[in-house]
């Protein structure tokens, strides 16, 4: 006769097989088949969480000085942006972001670029201007405070946050966000 221990154990493992999160361990190795290539060489080369994960609460600045956080983008899937105008591959990259933006944002997704620029919201607008930045909002990191609590080790860096506003993946560096590969990869993540 099996006793309770085995019991408790048992029916603790059906509580997480039931509750799992939808980005669980299967979720999650299915994610990084889909950011590989048949050469076996990676799309974005995410980081893929076994499960997602809660976020601290971060605020950052709009173009007009408001104060958000990423409640405000609760039911979409969100590229959380972290870039720098003096940041050389962010600068090169920043227009494949606009892009894929331009593409694929609206009501499922967006990015959300957070600059880290001292100088704020002016420093962005006009770099925003001179480069043909059209698809993008303003937003700024006020003292680096979200990149600190977030974990940011450097820019560029994007974190991939699920409709419930859980991190499920990273990316390290700078990216080329407008090509078609990519294109359908975040597609597949927004469905």
């Amino acid at each position: 006769m099996p006793n309770i221990k085995s019991y408790s154990v048992a029916g603790a493992l059906l509580l997480v097989l039931l509750f799992a999160a939808p980005l669980g361990g299967v979720a999650a190795e299915s994610l990084k088949q889909l950011d590989t290539r048949a050469d076996g060489s990676r799309i974005l080369n995410l980081i893929v969480h076994a499960n997602a994960r809660d976020l601290p609460a971060v605020t950052f600045s709009d173009i007009d000085g408001n104060r958000l956080s990423l409640e405000k983008f609760r039911g979409r899937v969100v590229a959380l942006h972290f870039w720098a105008i003096w940041c050389y591959p962010c600068r090169a990259e920043l227009p494949t972001v606009d892009a894929l933006q331009g593409e694929l944002g609206g009501a499922d997704f967006t990015f959300v670029p957070l600059s880290v620029d001292r100088d704020g919201a002016k420093l962005v607008s006009q770099y925003y201007a001179d480069n043909n930045i059209v698809n993008l909002p303003v937003y700024i990191d006020d003292g680096m405070n979200a990149a600190r609590a977030l974990l940011i080790n450097g820019i560029p860096y994007t974190i991939l946050i699920d409709r419930e506003g859980r991190e499920f993946a990273r990316i390290l560096g700078d990216r080329d966000w407008s090509t078609p590969e990519v294109a359908a990869l975040m597609r597949k993540l927004i469905q």
